[in-house]
């Protein structure tokens, strides 16, 4: 059987288990009510509404109110030309949400993706009919396709609500959506990557997920600190921040593509980090 068989076989297995157990299924509700509620609550009550009439302003006065918020907060003028077209709330709770949200729930999901499977010894069992680097390798797509789930619900709840109350055309919102699910599975790739790596380095579980836990704010907080000063800002680009917030909303595709790239290479490079790992290790 060939390795790419096998991390399919096991990816499938491990995105099953999941979404069965108790813990995907609570950690889904907490995603999902996480980040429902606030997107489609902005999108009730939320409008941004002329003082002398009381009544919704048109499309065109807040896309420039946006415009005018993003370059207030840091993006160059093209950028926030860009990005203005998109619905406030789906930028502001479905994306920027998300990418707040999201590593804090892979976490959850994957500190016992490899320190679960060593504690209990069940690895060897495992490893008689795979090789190890196809496991681990499995695993990581495994909780990435669980996080590609939990997201695109997310999505299309918020957008079919938009779709329903909101006065933004269906293109507009069907277009920016799908690209916000992209987005934040594309950032979803770096985070299972990096949980990946902290859980095949401990052999117990709450060891993985406190260090874990540690070690994301770590790269958070360091790679937001360092992106906001420009004498820094080279070094940014070592963590996945950067490419969250300087590339995937670029008006420039190519810069895109490769923003979605990157994130994904990142977490790959850290799946095998964990794969050489747990190949040299005492299982």
């Amino acid at each position: 059987m060939s390795p790419v068989t096998e991390a399919g076989l096991t990816a499938l297995r491990e995105l099953r288990r999941n979404l069965r157990s108790a813990k995907g299924i609570a950690m889904f509700v907490l995603f999902f009510v996480g980040g429902a509620i606030p997107s489609v609550g902005q999108i009730l009550l939320g409008q941004v509404v002329d003082t002398k009439t009381m009544m919704a302003k048109p499309l065109a006065e807040r896309q420039d109110v946006f415009e005018d918020f993003l370059l207030r907060v840091g993006y160059d003028a093209v950028t926030a030309k860009h990005v203005s077209k998109c619905p406030p709330e789906l930028f502001t709770y479905l994306l920027k949400g998300a990418l707040i949200f999201l590593p804090w729930m892979i976490v959850l999901i994957g500190f016992d993706l490899i320190a679960g499977e060593i504690q209990h010894r069940s690895i060897r069992y495992i490893a008689g009919r795979a090789r190890r680097s196809a496991i681990v390798a499995g695993k990581a797509l495994g909780v990435w396709g669980v996080v590609a789930v939990m997201t695109l619900v997310l999505d299309v709840t918020v957008c079919t609500v938009m779709l329903i109350k909101s006065d933004y055309p269906a293109d507009l919102v069907l277009s920016w959506g799908s690209r916000i699910w992209v987005f934040t599975v594309a950032a979803g790739a770096a985070y299972v990557g990096l949980v990946t790596l902290v859980s095949s380095l401990f052999r117990t579980p709450i060891v993985a997920l406190f260090v874990g836990m540690a070690l994301m704010f770590a790269v958070l907080l360091t790679g937001w600190i360092f992106g906001h000063f420009e004498a820094t800002e080279t070094v940014a680009w070592a963590f996945p921040s950067a490419y969250e917030s300087k590339l995937l909303v670029s008006a420039n595709p190519l810069h895109v593509l490769g923003g979605v790239a990157a994130l994904i290479g990142w977490g790959a490079a850290m799946v095998a980090g964990a794969a050489g790992i747990v190949s040299r290790r005492d299982i």
